[in-house]
């Protein structure tokens, strides 16, 4: 796991419990049952989702497993599979993490939340 990445899930944890009651409960239940690496995950999705206004079958870019075939396979409209793919390619190019918890956010320059210290 590179620095970059780990300060994505850690960032996406700490928003995740800021959310609401009810998801600051399912992340700290999740920290406890669960890996680390697991509940990271689950809060990366979980605020990609929300920051990007995803429709339920809509990819959030942490998902996209090979850029490349994404993008080759053309736009597929409002499945999404594309969106998120090109939404990856400009986060890795500038140099985010593909868990950024609010892609957008970051890629336009605004502060992030900052992680726990």
């Amino acid at each position: 796991m590179t620095p970059t990445d780990r300060d994505a899930f850690e960032r996406a944890i700490e928003m995740s419990r800021r959310r609401d009651p009810a998801t600051r409960n399912q992340i700290n239940e999740m920290l406890q049952e669960r890996s680390w690496l697991d509940a990271a995950r689950q809060a990366a999705y979980s605020c990609q989702f929300h920051s990007l206004h995803l429709k339920l079958w809509q990819p959030p870019p942490c998902w996209v497993d090979d850029i490349g075939a994404d993008l080759a396979a053309g736009d597929d409209g409002n499945l999404g599979r594309y969106a998120a793919a090109r939404l990856l390619k400009r986060m890795l190019a500038a140099s985010l993490s593909r868990y950024e918890p609010d892609p957008i956010t970051a890629l336009e320059g605004k502060p992030r939340v900052a992680s726990p210290a």
